[in-house]
């Protein structure tokens, strides 16, 4: 399922709800709007989200969209202009004024009273236009969970590790647990700065200076850490992990983010860029309960199924413990990867030495961990060989989303 940005820069907020009303009965494709009347905010959500459209609302007065078009083309270059018109009480029907439009960077339209039809030939004729398009950016994949302790850092780090000792110098992990980050213990890193700093100079962040903020590991692997204080953390929104996550996968060929473990907006904008998600969880029956309505909520907030992964990780079978057939029959999901438990995990966590990069590498856990950053690398070439960019493919099976979730309620002053 294709999840498009689309940034709406608008005055009159009806635009909202005329995009909303319609979204419970869009197909096949699944934009995430994001609303905004200010400039400043406008700016800030195009750098951070790098979308695929900007629709602006268009009057006579066009000085005002030129400016909005022109600050954000120079901050993402490939977004694709729409102008949202109001033809009603223009003069000459607007076509003058759509003539202007096309000479400050309007390259469509779309007609207020906003209709199914328009928007759903806008999106095909404007997206479809991508897809020819190679990719230019890094496979990113996520390590979610939403109870913690299941060793979903442990998978991250491990399988980090083992892609950046396949690929020196080209893969990233970003520790997205800002609260309560574990990734630097993990690699026993004392990182010399942390996404706090990324946040702290934020107006001046580009390819070269995130490079500069990253710790690098033995291996190789490139470390974006998480702050070293909740205090730090706490300022940081989902709209910059959004640009944190862009940038890097422009910069690194594969990146691999750790979460906390708690669905909230932020998770909710590193799924939307992600290429694929693995879902880690025991095979213990209070923790099972949970990824089962962790499945659920993906499945209700339109998260493709063909990108999630599940793994079983610390799989046991003493008398007690449900079987594999039991956990997929229990939480309704085929099991992707299954880890064995081996005390080990714990030794290599304890002395910051993973598992894929030690003298434990032959253990019999690292053919389970193994195959995890195979499956990332087919990924990753299955991307490549389709030729287009990430959030372009469109599907025609209808999604069943709620307008409330296609639409990232994410309004200005609302």
């Amino acid at each position: 399922m294709s999840r498009p940005q689309i940034l709406v820069h608008r005055t009159d907020r009806e635009i909202d709800f005329e995009f909303d009303q319609i979204l419970t009965e869009l197909s096949g494709v699944v934009p995430v709007f994001h609303y905004r009347d200010e400039l400043k905010d406008t700016i800030n959500s195009a750098a951070a989200f790098q979308p695929s459209l900007l629709m602006v609302q268009l009057d006579e007065d066009l000085e005002a969209a030129k400016t909005t078009i022109e600050e954000c083309i120079a901050v993402a270059p490939d977004i694709t202009v729409v102008g949202i018109c109001q033809m009603e009480g223009v003069s000459g029907g607007g076509s003058n004024m759509m003539l202007n439009a096309l000479q400050i960077g309007v390259e469509d339209f779309i007609r207020r009273p906003i209709s199914n039809t328009d928007l759903r030939e806008l999106l095909n004729r404007r997206l479809d236009n991508r897809r020819d398009k190679k990719a230019s950016h890094g496979t990113l994949v996520s390590f979610v969970s939403n109870k913690g302790g299941v060793g979903k850092s442990t998978c991250a780090v491990n399988a980090a590790v083992e892609l950046a000792q396949r690929h020196p110098e080209k893969v990233l992990l970003v520790d997205g647990s800002l609260q309560m980050g574990v990734c630097a213990a993990h690699l026993n890193l004392e990182p010399h700065a942390t996404i706090a700093d990324a946040w702290n100079q934020r107006d001046r962040l580009d390819d070269q200076l995130f490079r500069e903020l990253t710790t690098v590991h033995q291996s190789g692997l490139h470390l974006m850490a998480a702050p070293q204080s909740a205090v730090e953390a706490a300022e940081i929104d989902d709209e910059f992990v959004a640009r944190v996550l862009l940038l890097a996968r422009r910069t690194y060929d594969y990146v691999i983010i750790d979460t906390f473990p708690l669905f909230d907006r932020t998770i909710m904008a590193i799924l939307d860029l992600s290429d694929s998600a693995y879902i880690v969880a025991e095979n213990v029956v209070p923790t099972l309960k949970t990824v089962r309505g962790f499945f659920q909520l993906l499945e209700d907030v339109g998260f493709d199924e063909q990108k999630r992964r599940f793994v079983l990780n610390r799989f046991s079978s003493y008398a007690g413990s449900p079987s594999l057939a039991e956990v997929e029959r229990y939480v309704g999901q085929n099991v992707d990867h299954v880890i064995p438990w081996d005390k080990k995990f714990v030794l290599a966590a304890n002395v910051g030495q993973p598992l894929l990069s030690s003298k434990f590498r032959w253990n019999k856990s690292f053919k389970a961990l193994n195959q995890i950053v195979e499956s990332i690398e087919s990924d990753a070439q299955m991307s490549e060989s389709a030729g287009y960019s990430m959030g372009y493919e469109t599907s025609s099976e209808p999604d069943g989303l709620s307008s409330e979730m296609r639409s990232t309620n994410d309004r200005e002053g609302v």
